[in-house]
C-alpha cells in the first residue's frame, strides 16, 4: 500500500472519528486537498565541519499538516519548528583553547515538504543567533561581549533534511542534511572568529522525529 492510500485511509478514519465525537463536519482546506495534523518532539545534533564539534539540539517541537492531494495522491507537509537554544563547546589546539556560547535557531515561517516514492524531502529556513560567548585557555573564562539578539549569521540557513523509505505511521523519522553556515555580523569581535571558525559548508543535521501520539 501506498503512503498517499496510507493517509487518504487515515483522512477518512480522522475526519469520521471527528464528525462522531463533535457532531461537526470536518472540512478540508479545499476541494482537493486533505490535512491530517501532526504532532513530533524534536531532537538531534548538528556537527561543524571546521572544528568536529558537535552540538545537541532540542528538544523541540513541529507540528502543522501533512497535505494530501486527493486527485493526485501527491504528499506534501507544512509545519512550524520550534528548537530551544543549545549550548555550543569548540575545542581547539587540542584542548588547550576552548570556546562556548549559546546558538539559537530561528525559523523563518513554516518548514515544507514532499513524501514521493517512500521519500521524505524537507525545507527550510532560519537564522543563526549566537550569544553569551566564552573563551580562554583550558577554561573559557573570557566573555566576548554581544549585543543581544544582534549577533546572527548575514544570510538564513538553508536547510534540506531527507529520510528515505519511510513509514509515515511508524513513531518516530529520522531526517538528515548538509548545509552552510553564512558568514555572521554584528558580534563585534568575535566576527572574525565564528567566520574562521564556524562560517562555511558542509555542516551536517539529524533530527529525530518522535510522534506524540506514539509517547502518550
Amino acid at each position: 500500500m501506498s503512503v498517499a492510500t496510507q493517509l487518504r485511509r487515515l483522512a477518512v478514519l480522522t475526519s469520521s472519528a471527528a464528525l462522531v465525537l463533535t457532531g461537526v463536519a470536518v472540512t478540508p482546506a479545499s476541494a482537493d486537498v486533505i490535512p491530517i495534523p501532526v504532532s513530533y518532539k524534536v531532537t538531534g545534533s548538528t556537527t561543524v565541519k571546521k572544528t568536529g564539534s558537535a552540538m545537541k539540539l532540542g528538544p523541540g517541537s513541529l507540528k502543522g499538516n501533512l497535505l494530501i492531494d486527493d486527485q493526485t495522491g501527491s504528499v506534501g507537509l507544512s509545519a512550524d519548528l520550534a528548537l530551544p537554544p543549545s549550548q555550543a563547546d569548540i575545542s581547539l589546539l587540542a584542548g588547550i583553547f576552548r570556546i562556548k556560547a549559546k546558538v539559537k535557531v530561528t525559523p523563518l515561517g513554516p518548514a515544507t515538504g514532499t513524501i514521493a516514492d517512500g521519500n521524505l524531502v524537507t525545507k527550510a529556513k532560519a537564522n543563526m543567533e549566537i550569544y553569551d560567548i566564552w573563551a580562554g585557555p583550558i577554561v573559557p573564562v573570557i566573555p566576548l561581549p554581544t549585543v543581544p539578539g544582534s549577533c546572527k549569521t548575514k544570510t538564513p540557513l538553508d536547510l534540506t533534511l531527507s529520510a528515505q523509505d519511510i513509514d509515515i505511521t511508524a513513531p518516530a523519522i529520522t531526517v538528515k542534511g548538509t548545509y552552510t553556515i553564512p558568514e555572521f555580523t554584528n558580534c563585534f569581535i568575535a566576527d572574525i572568529a565564528l567566520g574562521a571558525l564556524v562560517s562555511g559548508p558542509g555542516n551536517t543535521i539529524s533530527l529525530d522525529l518522535a510522534s506524540d501520539a506514539a509517547l502518550k
